[in-house]
């Protein structure tokens, strides 16, 4: 599928981190386990205690951990002009320390934080240093990362570039993603009006699955390595 494709792109989620040890959203465990997301990660919980103790400890736990062999595979295939394009709901921002270059990081990302009023941006570690609002002079705005939060809509310049991609695609691999989460999965949809070829790799069963035409339930990382040396052989 790949070596016939004129436009592959790939579409990441929450598994493609979970390889690396980080730890998911939704499963027992994970980080809304036992917690009401809408109260600790919705615009109306910035600025609070909780929000900032979440997202200080969420900052600080990248620093823990690594992109993993898939992320370094697909920053390989990207180089090598097979890879066109990465859209992902992920916010750790490990595509790019792997080496990818045309990522579209459709929910944000934590590299840094910026001010709710002037947009001032503050360096990530900001909330660990006990900086929570700007320093700017008659502004005093609190500080959060730049992520969609609950609530919030997506940011229209990323989402139109998502799309663009998809509707450019003539081939679709999707990584780590149950597909839940509108309107991100909806891009597997689009890819599939459109005529694309669409894989799926995850560990469990998508919401998706039968708009795929292959589908494999295991690792990531195994899985293309495998294909990775099939396309280097």
């Amino acid at each position: 599928m790949i070596l016939q494709s004129k436009y592959f792109v790939a579409l990441t989620g929450a598994g493609m981190s979970t390889e690396s040890g980080l730890p998911d959203f939704r499963s027992h465990g994970g980080l809304w386990y036992g917690k009401n997301p809408y109260e600790i990660a919705s615009p109306k919980a910035i600025g609070t205690s909780e929000f900032i103790a979440f997202y200080r400890n969420r900052i600080e736990d990248l620093q823990q951990y690594r992109p993993n062999i898939g992320h370094q595979i697909l920053a390989k295939w990207e180089k090598a002009g097979y890879l066109k394009a990465i859209l992902t709901q992920n916010i750790d921002g490990f595509h790019q320390q792997a080496g990818s270059q045309h990522v579209i990081e459709v929910h944000g990302h934590l590299r840094h934080l910026i001010c709710t009023e002037c947009q001032r941006a503050y360096p990530a570690d900001s909330y660990r240093k006990g900086i929570e609002k700007c320093m700017e002079e008659r502004c005093n705005g609190n500080l959060r990362p730049p992520i969609v939060l609950f609530g919030e809509e997506l940011n229209p310049d990323s989402w139109s570039s998502a799309v663009q991609e998809v509707e450019k695609a003539d081939a679709i691999l999707v990584l780590g993603t149950s597909l839940t989460v509108y309107p991100f999965a909806g891009l597997v949809e689009l890819a599939k009006e459109t005529g694309a070829r669409i894989a799926i790799i995850n560990k469990t069963e998508t919401e998706l699955d039968h708009l795929a035409d292959i589908i494999v339930h295991d690792s990531i990382g195994k899985v293309l390595g495998e294909v990775d040396q099939a396309l280097s052989g």
